[in-house]
């Protein structure tokens, strides 16, 4: 893992991260409607595990390898200064615990330079997107099992509040 310090290329990044996500400084880490349906992709919200476990880890790492991904990218979706807020990531076990050690308290999105995936991460769960075959890989599991993981975490924790953060993640993302 290593900073991405050129000030043309961190602009590059953070323009990229702009066009997917939501404007709006509560859920910066959310993607754009417009986003996903454009691109056809899929949403699934993961269990945070400051920012991934190690299963998380296992899954990840040959799903992206085998689909042709060697590095990505990681920016900053909150203001860090004056900490670095770009990174650039080998896609192996080390540099994704070397992010977790480093950056797991922070907003991050990861993706890579034709935006064909990404992950969202904050403080309470991950955001894995994508095309359904890739993001299936990414998971470990079908789509569908994936979500309901998620809404068996987020619903005990709502106690029947429809507006939990956790649930109406859980719901919003179940239409993509």
């Amino acid at each position: 893992m290593k900073p991405i310090t050129g000030a043309r290329e961190i602009e590059k990044y953070k323009k990229l991260v702009t066009d997917m996500t939501l404007a709006n400084e509560q859920e910066e880490y959310h993607f754009r409607s417009d986003w996903i349906i454009k691109r056809e992709w899929k949403v699934v919200p993961v269990e945070d595990g400051n920012h991934f476990t190690e299963e998380d880890i296992a899954t990840m790492v040959p799903a992206l390898q085998n689909a042709g991904y060697h590095t990505c990218i990681a920016v900053a979706t909150e203001p860090l200064e004056p900490l670095p807020s770009c990174f650039e990531l080998e896609i192996t076990a080390e540099d994704l615990r070397e992010f977790n050690r480093d950056c797991g308290l922070f907003r991050f999105l990861l993706s890579e330079e034709t935006a064909s995936w990404a992950i969202s991460c904050n403080e309470w769960y991950n955001l894995f997107a994508g095309r359904e075959p890739l993001l299936e890989a990414m998971l470990g599991v079908p789509i569908e099992e994936a979500r309901k993981r998620f809404l068996a975490f987020a619903e005990p924790l709502a106690k029947g509040n429809p507006s939990d953060l956790l649930l109406k993640t859980a719901l919003h993302y179940a239409h993509f």
